[in-house]
């Protein structure tokens, strides 16, 4: 039996986080997705660096859900291309992104965006800020054998 592992390596650390391998075109995985039982990762913006606030595990099964506040005065983004072959649900105060093909998000100054999707294969999966290139962090899914 295998279980699927997810890391989230931002400027702070490491945090193991349990995900789900799903097929992303199913009606079940749109629904859970748009507004199901989700596990947050909360990053937080600050000094041009993604700082890892809140993580932990995440049940098989259950989709992801990434919280990203800018607290810089500079507008940022979050971009993968991990994002582009999934169905990803993007929203902050002004815009809701659903489908697939996004391959990321703007944060503004002192605002909140909230990313919701479910990994379907493990790998290493890198982010970024397209607008500041020394900004990057690095999610990995892995699968490690249960004893």
């Amino acid at each position: 039996m295998r279980t699927n592992v997810l890391f989230l390596r931002a400027a702070v650390g490491a945090m193991a986080l349990l995900c789900t391998t799903v097929s992303p075109s199913s009606p079940e995985t749109q629904s859970q997705i748009q507004g199901g039982r989700e596990q947050r990762i909360e990053l937080v913006i600050e000094d041009r660096t993604f700082f890892l606030a809140k993580g932990g595990p995440i049940e098989v099964g259950t989709p992801i859900e990434i919280v990203v506040e800018n607290r810089d005065k500079v507008r940022h983004g979050f971009t993968s291309p991990m994002l582009i072959g999934l169905l990803v649900f993007g929203e902050d105060d002004q815009i809701v992104t659903y489908g697939k093909g996004v391959e990321g998000f703007y944060v503004n100054p002192g605002k909140t965006l909230v990313i919701r999707f479910i990994a379907e294969r493990p790998g290493s999966f890198s982010f970024h800020c397209d607008l500041h290139e020394r900004m990057r962090g690095e999610l990995y899914v892995l699968e490690i054998p249960t004893v």
